[in-house]
C-alpha cells in the first residue's frame, strides 16, 4: 500500500451528514470532536468534493 492511498473510505448518508453538522453547530462540542467531524466531511466520498490525506492534515494542523 503506498502512503496515498485510501486505508478507509468514508461514505456518509444524507441523515449521518445532518447528525453531524448538529453536533458541529452545538456551543458544547469539544474543538477536538468538531476537528475529527470537519476530517469526516472533507474526506466523504458521497459529498464532493473530496480532500486527501494531505490536504486535511495541513487544512486542520494535524499529522
Amino acid at each position: 500500500m503506498t502512503p496515498t492511498s485510501k486505508k478507509y473510505i468514508v461514505k456518509l448518508t444524507d441523515d449521518e451528514l445532518k447528525r453531524l453538522n448538529k453536533i458541529l453547530r452545538q456551543k458544547n462540542t469539544s474543538e477536538t470532536v468538531a476537528n475529527r467531524i470537519r476530517i469526516l466531511k472533507d474526506m466523504d466520498a458521497n459529498h464532493p468534493p473530496v480532500k486527501t490525506y494531505k490536504q486535511c492534515a495541513s487544512d486542520h494542523g494535524i499529522s
